[in-house]
């Protein structure tokens, strides 16, 4: 009986972890190389659904320029750098002119511009 009764608490117990706000954990950053590094040239807000709004990226590599459009979403991570550290940031804090590093998220389109979705967004100095 006593053994029922252990197990029955240590599931309750574990239960209460997984559906308790104090356990859920802070997003950490991405810590591989970013898909695209790039200055905004346009942001609209949409907000429909889990849709924020989207950002338009031009990207100067190798003398060729790369257009995206892309779609920031409720999860997409948004970070500011500041130095080495990254605080999270919102949708409202991207300007235009601002260089971003950009995490994709799913597939890229080859249509021109490209269109995306970020997991990622980090503002850099």
């Amino acid at each position: 009986m006593k053994h029922i009764r252990l197990f029955v608490l240590v599931g309750l117990l574990a239960a209460l972890m997984v559906v308790s706000p104090g356990c859920a954990s802070t997003p950490e950053p991405m810590e591989t190389e970013p898909d695209l590094v790039g200055f905004i040239t346009g942001i609209r807000s949409n907000g429909e659904g889990d849709i924020l709004g989207q950002i338009n990226v031009e990207s100067h590599a190798d003398k060729i320029v790369s257009k995206y459009i892309i779609t920031i979403t409720d999860e997409t991570l948004i970070f500011q750098q500041d130095g080495n550290d990254l605080r999270r940031t919102a949708l409202e804090t991207l300007e235009n002119k601002q260089w971003v590093k950009i995490w994709f998220t799913g597939p890229v389109t080859e249509s021109f511009p490209a269109r995306g979705t970020a997991g990622q967004v980090v503002i850099i100095e």
